[in-house]
């Protein structure tokens, strides 16, 4: 079954026999096709996996499609995990030295913008100017995008500590604000016709005294969980944000302080220059990094990170411990932590090596909450001689997706 009309998500509810669990099946649109879809404890086998099936399977007439794809896969080997695939033939690559554009990675360069600009009046000299257009059309759908009657889409940053409202983020973006602002306000406040909203980050602003043409990447929150400043889990009080120079791929990231709404002073928060990286909270001193760590053997051939390690707040990042590797051929690796006890389930540490933009191998553990502290923290003196459980590979689908929900998987 293939959904035809871009970017629309059609959804259908599957139970198991047992009409005790419920699972919404995404059918994503264009290629992407249904597939078939478990819910198993962490840790389960294949075998058992086969009992938690949920009957709703639709793939393409291909043969053995999965393993068509571990073909293209290689071998992962480090002296911190070691993984294999189940073919030693390489995905093709290509020399860096023979890409004739390899001069537009530098997005800002005189050169780049000159052929961006060139290439534009080519189209509209094509094509029309769609501004100009007899049809109207163009302004029709930018009043659309600029519209003040959008839904204003938002995360929860945990609660107040008065009342326990809960704090709702949101980025905005208009024709004010192009680039966009971050913004916040209450649950009781969403709910009114007209919500009272407090600007925490100003991106156009920021854009305008950096003199960067700042764009948003995203943010990446420390969980209120593994957080002792957060008044006991009741707020998230520290993020990573995420801002790229006119919207490239790679990024910097700038930690940032929601209870001040400053960002962190370089010296003592976390900051990393320009690079495609990876990074997210293992406690709230310590950092999964993946990066350019500026040794030529950091990043896969895709220009992705490649090798993840821990980075110890107060520490420089060159002194950072390596604890995962994937391979030169991957198009990128990860790790991260899924904390899990407000849903009566562990920590999980979990790590992903992306073999190709479709097939992922993935590995996880267990964790006390005192394994993901610093190793100068006091808190973790009882568990000096108490080391985590060894990682297990969990086995899906290479092309398969999976997250976690208390102890299901």
């Amino acid at each position: 079954m293939r959904l035809v009309v871009l970017g629309v998500r059609q959804q259908q509810v599957v139970s198991t026999t047992s009409s005790r669990l419920l699972l919404t099946v995404l059918l994503s649109s264009l290629n992407y096709n249904a597939r078939a879809f478990s819910l198993l404890p962490v840790g389960a086998s294949q075998h058992s996996r086969r009992h938690h099936h949920l009957a709703f399977q639709n793939r393409r007439n291909e043969p053995n499609r999965n393993n068509n794809r571990r073909r293209t896969t290689t071998s992962s080997s480090s002296s911190v995990v070691r993984s294999s695939s189940s073919s030693n033939k390489k995905m093709s690559t290509i020399d860096i030295d023979d890409d004739p554009y390899i001069w537009l990675e530098d997005v800002e360069s005189e050169e780049s913008l000159t052929f961006a600009k060139e290439s534009n009046e080519q189209c509209l000299a094509h094509l029309g100017d769609p501004k100009t257009s007899s049809t109207g059309t163009y302004q029709k759908v930018l009043d659309v995008l600029e519209s003040d009657d959008r839904i204003a889409y938002v995360t929860k940053y945990g609660t107040t500590d008065d009342d326990g409202d809960a704090i709702l983020f949101n980025v905005w973006k208009d024709s004010k604000n192009p680039k966009g602002l971050w913004r916040k306000t209450v649950m009781s406040s969403y709910k009114t016709e007209n919500p009272e909203w407090s600007t925490v980050l100003d991106i156009d602003a920021l854009a305008e005294r950096d003199g960067i043409s700042w764009v948003w990447k995203g943010s990446t929150a420390l969980s209120r969980r593994l957080d002792p400043m957060s008044n006991g889990g009741k707020r998230i009080t520290r993020t990573l944000l995420s801002l790229s120079r006119g919207g490239a791929d790679a990024t910097y990231v700038k930690e940032f302080d929601l209870v001040s709404e400053t960002f962190v002073d370089e010296h003592d928060g976390f900051t990393l220059p320009e690079a495609k990286t990876s990074a997210s909270y293992k406690s709230r001193d310590v950092l999964f990094v993946g990066t350019d760590f500026g040794d030529g053997n950091s990043l896969t051939d895709s220009g992705y990170p490649r090798v993840i390690k821990e980075w110890v707040r107060g520490t420089k990042l060159q002194d950072a411990t390596t604890v995962f590797e994937g391979e030169k051929t991957d198009v990128s690796v990860s790790t991260y932590i899924s904390d899990q006890r407000l849903r009566d389930g562990p920590i999980y540490e979990v790590r992903s090596r992306s073999m190709t933009f479709y097939t992922t191998k993935r590995w996880v553990r267990r964790v006390q909450y005192e394994h993901l502290l610093a190793p100068n923290d006091p808190l973790r003196e009882g568990i000096s001689d108490d080391e985590p459980e060894d990682f297990i590979e969990i086995d899906i689908q290479e092309d398969a997706s999976a997250s976690f929900f208390g102890k299901w998987m």
